[in-house]
C-alpha cells in the first residue's frame, strides 16, 4: 500500500450528506488491471486517522475491452455431474479482482478487503431478470478473505456447498440489518449470502430501468459485506450521485461504518470513483 500525504493550507473538506469531514491522507493500493483499465483502492482519513472515505477509483479502460462472456475457471461447479462445465448454468461468470486494505485502518473499521467484481451476462436466475445487465459489483468485506474462500461450491442454491448454504441461510439478527433487505436464497460460493434491498426501485412491477442497488452479505448469522451494484450503461453516463445506506438499529462489532454509497465521475482526473462515505463510529451492541 502506497501513501500519500496531502499537506493542505486549509483542510480539504468532502461534503456527505450535508456533513463537512476534514481529509487529512490519502492512502492508495496498488494497481490492477481489468478490460483496458486500471483499479485501485484509495482510503481517506482525517485528522483523527479514521476513515472519511473507502473506496475504489479507476480509469475510462475499466469501461472498455471488457470480456464480454462469462468467466468459466472460477466458482463454477458441475451441478449434473457430466464432467463438464457449462457457463451458462455452472459458472457465476464473473470476473474478480481483490483490493486488500492498509494496516492504518486495522481496529478503526471492521472492513478488511475489497474485491471488484465484472459480470458481463449480469446475473442469472434466480437473481432478479433485471439484474442480467452487464454490472460491477463492488464488495466491501468484513469477513476475511480467508474465511471467505472456505466459502465452498456445490449443487445448492447458486453454486454453494449444500452444508455452507444452510449456514448462509442462518438470519441475521433483525437489529443488525434494516428491515427492507430480505433473503432471497442468494448464496454465493467464496462470496456468502445476498441480502437484496427489496425496496430497490428497479424491482418493483413497471420500476425504472436497473442503474445501482446496494446489498448486504451475510453468513452464519452476520454481516459479511457492503456492496454497491452499478451497471455498465450507468457508469457510462459519468454519474455524481450519493446514496444513503438503509441503517440497522445496531452492530455486532464496533468501529467506523458508512451512511452512504457515491458513484461519480470526476471530470478533472478524468477517473471514477465508487465510494463508502459519511463513516460514523458505532458501539457493538
Amino acid at each position: 500500500m502506497s501513501r500519500t500525504r496531502t499537506l493542505l493550507i486549509g483542510m480539504a473538506a468532502l461534503a456527505v450528506g450535508g456533513a463537512k469531514v476534514g481529509v487529512a491522507d490519502t492512502l492508495y493500493g496498488e494497481a490492477q488491471k481489468l478490460g483496458n483499465g486500471f483499479a485501485r483502492l484509495y482510503v481517506e482519513l482525517d485528522a483523527a486517522g479514521a476513515p472519511a472515505v473507502l473506496g475504489v477509483t479507476f480509469d475510462q479502460g475499466m469501461l472498455e475491452g471488457l470480456p464480454t462472456m462469462p468467466n468459466t475457471w472460477s466458482r463454477c461447479f458441475d451441478r449434473n455431474g457430466n464432467g463438464q462445465i457449462d457457463p451458462h448454468g455452472e459458472c457465476h461468470g464473473d470476473y474478480e479482482l481483490e483490493l486488500a486494505l492498509p494496516q492504518e485502518l486495522a481496529g478503526v473499521t471492521p472492513f478488511s478487503w475489497v474485491s471488484v467484481n465484472w459480470n458481463p451476462m449480469g446475473h442469472t436466475p434466480p437473481a432478479p431478470p433485471v439484474w442480467a445487465a452487464p454490472h460491477y459489483d463492488f464488495h466491501f468485506y468484513i469477513m476475511p478473505r480467508e474465511a471467505v474462500r472456505q466459502i465452498r461450491p456445490g449443487p445448492c442454491a447458486e453454486l454453494i456447498d449444500c452444508d455452507d448454504f444452510l449456514r448462509a441461510q442462518v438470519p441475521v439478527p433483525a437489529r443488525y440489518v434494516h428491515t427492507d433487505h430480505i433473503d432471497v436464497g442468494a448464496a454465493v460460493n467464496d462470496m456468502g449470502n445476498h441480502l437484496i434491498d427489496s425496496k430497490s426501485p428497479e424491482l418493483a412491477p413497471g420500476g425504472p430501468e436497473f442503474t445501482h442497488t446496494f446489498i448486504f452479505g451475510a453468513y452464519d448469522g452476520q454481516i459479511t459485506f457492503y456492496e454497491p451494484m452499478i451497471t455498465l450503461a450507468y457508469l457510462e453516463s459519468r454519474p455524481d450521485a450519493c446514496v444513503p445506506i438503509k441503517q440497522p438499529q445496531a452492530w455486532a462489532v464496533e468501529g467506523h461504518y458508512p451512511t452512504a454509497y457515491c458513484i461519480r465521475y470526476r471530470t478533472e482526473e478524468g477517473m471514477y470513483t465508487v465510494s463508502l462515505e459519511g463513516f460514523v463510529r458505532r458501539s457493538a451492541g
